[in-house]
């Protein structure tokens, strides 16, 4: 897992307001799984809580058209005792405390979220032999997972839109007695990542090595429209680890004859 928080941001001077405002943002976007193939942007959040419901024509459109024209326009019923039209029609003001209002969401508020929305891939472990090999035998390793993905572009419609790109740059094999790093997936083949055990796994709980698979990607984003400040960056590194597979190493036994 391009699991995508605010890991590595730094926060600009005016850090009260854009703390509100960047926890704004996080509770309105829905996490977004990162695809290898981006769909196309359906209804795109225009705004920065995204959580206004479209009251239809009740509201001033109703009042204009009974302005001077006498009963031509109809005519709203009081609120409830109490309640302020607002209030009544589920428009309930937030008390802030005389603090200003949040300041507007950043370039960097945005990457932030679709870092934290970014979920990578699990890598599936295969090895040649499968399940079992031995001593001194050269063991294939591959994976399943190693792709480049990317989020689905989020931010404001017209002014900004932010996609984060992760791209695969090595695996980090644990083999149970040690570790190997290779720079691509592997192949069955085994000639671009295998490993030769020096050990059995005689010795280990259930006579087998737990072996797992770390893909490492380096994420980066990229930002369009004319209020992007600024236009790319980089967001370090992120990683997922495959569940444990089971693995047994044996002795090869030979033979001579008397």
């Amino acid at each position: 897992m391009l699991t995508v928080r605010r890991e590595g941001h730094t926060m600009s001077p005016h850090s009260t307001s854009r703390r509100a405002s960047s926890a704004a943002i996080i509770a309105a976007v829905l996490a977004t799984p990162l695809l290898t193939a981006v769909p196309a942007l359906a209804a795109p959040c225009k705004g920065l809580t995204c959580n206004w419901s479209d009251k239809g024509g009740g509201g001033s459109g109703g009042t204009g058209g009974g302005g001077t024209g006498g009963n031509s326009g109809p005519v709203e019923p009081p609120p409830p005792e109490g309640l302020t039209a607002n209030e009544a029609q589920g428009f309930v003001p937030v008390d802030n405390g005389g603090a200003p209002p949040p300041a507007a969401a950043t370039t960097l508020d945005w990457v932030a979220v679709a870092k934290s929305s970014a979920v990578l891939p699990t890598p599936v472990v295969h090895t040649a032999p499968d399940g079992k090999t031995y001593v001194q035998v050269r063991t294939s390793l591959w994976v399943e997972g190693f792709d480049v993905v990317q989020t689905r572009p989020i931010g404001e419609p017209g002014q900004m839109m932010i996609q984060a790109t992760a791209r695969p740059s090595s695996v980090t094999w644990n083999m149970g007695e040690t570790q190997k790093t290779c720079v691509t997936a592997g192949s069955k083949d085994g000639k671009t990542c295998h490993y030769t055990y020096k050990r059995s796994s005689a010795g280990q709980p259930g006579g087998k090595y737990e072996i797992t698979a770390t893909i490492t990607w380096n994420v980066t984003w990229t930002c369009e429209g004319p209020a992007c400040d600024p236009q790319q960056g980089d967001l370090g590194t992120m990683t997922m680890t495959s569940p444990p597979t089971p693995l047994v190493v044996s002795e090869i036994q030979t033979n001579t004859g008397q």
